[in-house]
């Protein structure tokens, strides 16, 4: 690849960051490619040094999984997975630069990384206190410095032999649609993945909640470091209060649901009473003629 392709194609990867979440990149190697991008005559661009994180990651959490509380058939082992975090105290500019999913996925196949570092783009509001802006991203999102860490276990349909689990910073002010996003980016599920996700709840503190809708982590209690387990199964959980929280549109549904079983009942008792009515009294006819003979016993 020429220098001039190689630029072409980087360009065209270097659009603004929007919701979600990003990546986190050196400052030392970020700030020497700029150098190249302002003056890139002469220069190698396959000679760059691999892009060394180890100075703004987050590398020392030690969790385990425990699926003491839950009832599930016997599996045979669990994978393991650990993404990185932002260390807490790096400086924006100073420590790292973000950029986005696309611009990482190029300079790691060119230049390697020694860790991938997340961060998380959320719409800015006022109940986020830490928080830093940057001048890549989309208008009214900020890059969200309030993370937890949680584990998340995955229970598969049809496959309980094999469990995953995720240990991944995230982002309690994200909604559930995008940790979506950001969990099955990381780790392919296949072709089923959107039908699993629709039809699976997650668990976590005596919770069960659907995992859909619009509501922000942070609604529905996951807003501390947590293990939280994801299956299409009903587990069964020592002492779990259920909890199924539906987002507007879905309660708007359930109510016109309700409404209209409302209506065909009342309007099916009310044809039921008319029929049962009419069916009580005699023909206008028959009327006539008992008046006619004066029967007022058979009227």
């Amino acid at each position: 690849m020429t220098e001039d392709d190689f630029l072409n194609t980087y360009m065209s990867k270097n659009h603004r960051i929007s919701e979600g979440y990003a990546y986190a990149i050196s400052a030392n190697w970020y700030r020497q490619f700029q150098r190249f991008l302002q003056n890139p005559s002469g220069v190698d661009v396959t000679r760059f040094n691999k892009i060394q994180n180890f100075s703004i990651v987050q590398r020392y959490v030690d969790k385990s999984v425990s699926l003491e509380q839950y009832t599930i058939p016997s599996y045979q082992q669990i994978n393991y997975s650990h993404l990185y975090g932002l260390k807490q105290d790096a400086q924006p500019l100073v420590d790292f630069y973000v950029v986005t999913i696309d611009e990482w996925i190029f300079f790691k196949q060119y230049y390697g990384a020694d860790y991938d570092v997340i961060v998380f783009v959320t719409k800015h509001h006022p109940q986020i206190n830490n928080y830093f802006l940057c001048d890549n991203l989309d208008e009214g999102l900020c890059i969200c410095k309030e993370i937890i860490n949680i584990i998340f276990v995955i229970i598969f349909p049809r496959n309980i032999t094999t469990l995953q689990a995720i240990l991944t910073p995230i982002c309690p002010w994200m909604d559930i649609m995008k940790f979506r996003t950001f969990l099955f980016s990381m780790f392919d599920l296949g072709s089923n993945t959107i039908q699993f996700t629709n039809e699976a709840f997650i668990y976590f503190n005596n919770k069960k909640v659907p995992f859909r809708g619009n509501r922000i982590l942070n609604d529905i209690g996951i807003n501390q470091d947590i293990q939280i387990v994801m299956a299409c199964q009903n587990l069964l959980m020592q002492d779990i209060e259920e909890e199924v929280e539906t987002d507007g549109e879905e309660q708007q549904l359930e109510q016109n649901l309700h409404d209209k079983q409302e209506f065909l009942e009342i309007l099916n008792k009310a044809l039921n009473e008319q029929s049962t009515f009419q069916q009580s009294i005699k023909s206008i006819e028959e009327i006539k003629q008992s008046l006619e003979q004066n029967d007022f016993f058979q009227i």
